[in-house]
């Protein structure tokens, strides 16, 4: 229980604090939201929103988790490593979308045929290693 709280106490203090951090230096390179000129004109105030602001949350989640592990002095276990890489693999997958919407400067990012299949692929990659670790046990 300890050890739950104390990932999501550092997890929460980071997001809090990494968000606003995140947010300056999104808005200083220019990574904004790109609003298309077809879409309604209420949605043009969104213009230059910083994107990417996943980055925090993921990263917060993984430094809380391994910070309670070594607080507490507990291992780490595979079948977290594996959640773990399964989230940054999904979260990469989400900034590359916004990556390239930034980039091409359009809010077209990468096509969601193409993003259904790399969770696919990586939900598989994962729950196949998955499985070789539990037949392991």
């Amino acid at each position: 229980m300890r050890q739950i709280l104390i990932a999501g106490a550092f997890a929460l203090m980071f997001s809090l604090f990494g968000t606003r951090v995140l947010i300056r230096l999104l808005a200083k390179k220019g990574y904004g939201q790109i609003i298309r000129d077809d879409g309604p004109s209420s949605h043009h105030i969104k213009h230059g929103t910083p994107t990417m602001g996943g980055i925090i949350f993921i990263l917060a989640a993984i430094l809380g988790y391994f910070t309670a592990h070594i607080v507490i002095g507990n291992p780490v276990t595979v079948s977290a490593l594996l959640v773990i890489g399964l989230v940054v693999s999904l979260g990469f997958i989400g900034f590359l979308d916004d990556w390239l919407k930034v980039s091409r400067q359009n809010s077209r990012g990468l096509p969601g045929r193409y993003k259904l299949l790399g969770q696919a692929i990586f939900a598989a990659l994962f729950g196949y290693l998955g499985l070789q670790f539990i037949d392991s046990d």
